[in-house]
């Protein structure tokens, strides 16, 4: 099979609450939804899950862009491929880096090839069709009042873990004050490497408050220094910012960097990568989960057929459409049902973008003939 052409519509989703992190506030997130048409008459959409800064990672909407159109695109000319690991294999020995853009079109790709293999992608994915557990992650909030409100509701609509966004040690006390009223949820805390060594008492602090994981506290481009505090602390440490590709997973572990890995598809380069991930972590018996790129929905069922996986046993932070967008690009939002999110059973993605919505929310939109 070729692909004959790529259809990139950048929308903006203006989420429910601003989302704050250590990196910054968003308040519209910008996404690329990218449509890949094949030879054989089947389609399939993915997701360039890059922001607009490079606060996170180094790719942007803007270089992606720029890259699906100047080097992803004239390397798809002509070019024939049985399986969509045959063409992460052929952008992977091209290109160097741009993990983003790879997945764009690798993850579209897949969507088109279950769909041509009349199987639900989680299940040709090694996964199955069922109830995924989900959990939530909430951005850091000024005040503890605040948190705490935004941390009852995600209990009551019955996710079955909270992620708390740390800016620093001072939000300890907020992480102390969620444990005393909640002394047995699956919690954890994720701070963007808003820590450093020197921090080590603050998250001793954070060891004693029996936490799930402790994800990126330090550097993202560390895995020394996350050794040596992993050996500090007993709660496990979660790498995440700097795992983009399985040589940086076999380094945590040959470093003893973490005891679990945040497995975000978009940024080891596509499901081809995150597959053979899962299988390395699976051989090391270390702990992979699934994370979440603040990403539309289109996205958030890539990682449901992901996590659908048994080795997935920690719930994602795959939250339901309605959690952070005013309106979601899928035709049927991700609802939350006890605790879990469910894909429709049909050929493909099991999920279908709503036109409509893509339109009202269309910023840029760009055709690229193969």
């Amino acid at each position: 099979m070729r692909i004959t052409q790529l259809h990139l519509q950048q929308v903006g989703l203006p989420l429910q609450t601003p989302f704050v992190t250590a990196h910054g506030t968003t308040t519209v997130r910008i996404t690329t939804l990218v449509t890949v048409y094949l030879d054989n008459g089947y389609q399939g959409v993915g997701e360039l899950t890059a922001f607009t800064d490079s606060s996170y990672l180094p790719e942007t909407q803007a270089s992606a862009w720029t890259v699906l159109q100047q080097e992803i695109a004239p390397l798809l000319r002509d070019f024939t491929f049985a399986t969509p690991a045959a063409l992460a294999a052929y952008l992977r020995k091209h290109l160097r880096g741009n993990q983003l853009a790879q997945a764009a079109v690798e993850t579209a790709v897949w969507a088109a090839y279950a769909q041509m293999q009349q199987r639900p992608l989680a299940e040709l994915v090694g996964g199955q069709v069922k109830p995924v557990p989900v959990g939530i992650s909430l951005g850091h909030f000024g005040s503890t009042k605040a948190l705490l409100a935004q941390v009852a509701a995600g209990v009551a609509a019955g996710y079955q873990r909270v992620k708390l966004k740390l800016t620093g040690p001072a939000d300890v006390a907020q992480v102390q004050a969620v444990r005393g009223l909640y002394p047995h949820l699956a919690l954890m805390v994720d701070a963007n490497s808003a820590f450093t060594t020197t921090d080590l008492p603050a998250l001793q602090q954070l060891d004693q408050l029996n936490l799930a994981l402790i994800e990126q506290p330090l550097a993202a481009d560390d895995f020394v220094e996350h050794a040596w505090l992993q050996r500090q602390l007993k709660t496990p440490l979660c790498l995440d910012e700097n795992i983009l590709s399985l040589a940086d997973v076999q380094t945590a572990v040959a470093l003893k960097s973490c005891r679990a890995i945040n497995l975000k598809i978009t940024r080891v380069g596509g499901l081809t990568a995150a597959l053979a991930i899962v299988a390395y972590c699976r051989q090391q018996n270390l702990m992979v989960w699934c994370g979440g790129m603040l990403a539309s929905g289109v996205s958030r069922a890539f990682d449901l057929a992901l996590a659908s996986r048994a080795e997935f046993v920690l719930p994602g932070d795959i939250s339901a459409s309605a959690r952070y967008f005013q309106q979601d690009v899928l035709a049927q939002p991700l609802v939350l049902q006890n605790g879990c999110l469910q894909l429709a059973p049909t050929p493909g993605l099991g999920a279908t973008v709503a036109p409509a919505v893509v339109a009202q929310y269309l910023q840029h939109e760009l055709w690229l003939q193969l």
